[in-house]
C-alpha cells in the first residue's frame, strides 16, 4: 500500500484533475450557449464528473461561470499602454474560429441572465484589458474623447465576434480575421485625423 503521502498526493491530482474538467466543460458550453441555457447537468456530463462537485469545488454554477470568465479574459494579452486594435481583432476572430462560438466573455456581455455581477466582472474585464488601452492610445494622438471612442470601437469588435459565427450575416461570416482587422483598424486610424472641418478652419 502507498503512504499516506502518496494518497494525498494522489487525492489532490484526483481533485485538481475534476476542477480543471468542470472548469474546461463550462467554458465550452458557456462560450456556445451562454449562461442561463446551461444546466449543472450538462456541465457534469460534459466534464464526465457528478455535477454535484461543482458545488464542492467552485460553490455554484454562477462562481463557476465567474472563474470562467475570469480566465477567458486572462487570455487577452495586449499592451497595457496601447492597443493596436487590428491585431487584436485578429487574435480574438482566430480564437472565436477555433472555438466556434463567440467565448464565454463575449457571452457574459451581451447575458441578460440572473447573475448581473458576471456581465458586471466581463465588462471591468474588458474596460482594463482593451478599452483602457486603445484610449490611451487616441489620447496619445490627440483624440478629443479618447474613452469614448475607444468604448464605441471595441463595442463594435464584441458584435463582430458576437455575430460572425451566427451566419445571419453572410459577408461578415464570408470575410476572414485578417480583412476585419484591417477595417476596425482603419476605423481606430480615423479617430485622431483632423476633420476636414478642422483643416478648413486652420485657413
Amino acid at each position: 500500500m502507498g503512504s499516506k503521502t502518496e494518497r494525498g498526493r494522489g487525492r489532490k491530482r484526483d481533485a485538481d484533475a475534476t476542477r480543471t474538467a468542470l472548469l474546461g466543460a463550462g467554458r465550452d458550453l458557456f462560450a456556445r450557449h451562454g449562461y442561463d441555457a446551461v444546466t449543472v447537468r450538462d456541465i457534469g456530463e460534459h466534464a464526465g464528473v457528478d455535477a454535484s462537485l461543482i458545488a464542492r469545488y467552485f460553490g455554484s454554477k454562477a462562481a463557476l461561470y465567474r472563474a470562467v470568465v475570469d480566465e477567458d479574459s486572462r487570455n487577452v494579452t495586449v499592451s497595457p499602454d496601447t492597443l493596436d486594435l487590428g491585431a487584436f481583432t485578429v487574435e480574438a476572430l482566430h480564437r472565436a474560429d477555433r472555438r466556434g462560438a463567440p467565448g464565454p466573455l463575449v457571452q457574459a456581455l451581451l447575458s441578460r441572465s440572473d447573475v448581473p455581477e458576471a456581465r458586471t466582472a466581463a465588462a471591468d474585464e474588458v474596460r482594463t484589458r482593451l478599452i483602457s488601452p486603445l484610449a490611451n492610445r487616441f489620447a496619445a494622438e490627440g483624440a478629443e474623447d479618447p474613452v469614448g471612442q475607444a468604448e464605441v470601437l471595441i463595442s463594435c469588435l464584441i458584435g463582430v465576434i458576437a455575430l460572425r459565427t451566427s451566419n445571419l450575416f453572410e459577408g461578415l461570416s464570408a470575410m476572414g480575421p485578417e480583412a476585419i482587422g484591417a477595417i476596425l483598424e482603419a476605423a481606430a486610424q480615423t479617430q485622431t485625423e483632423p476633420s476636414p472641418d478642422t483643416d478648413q478652419k486652420a485657413w
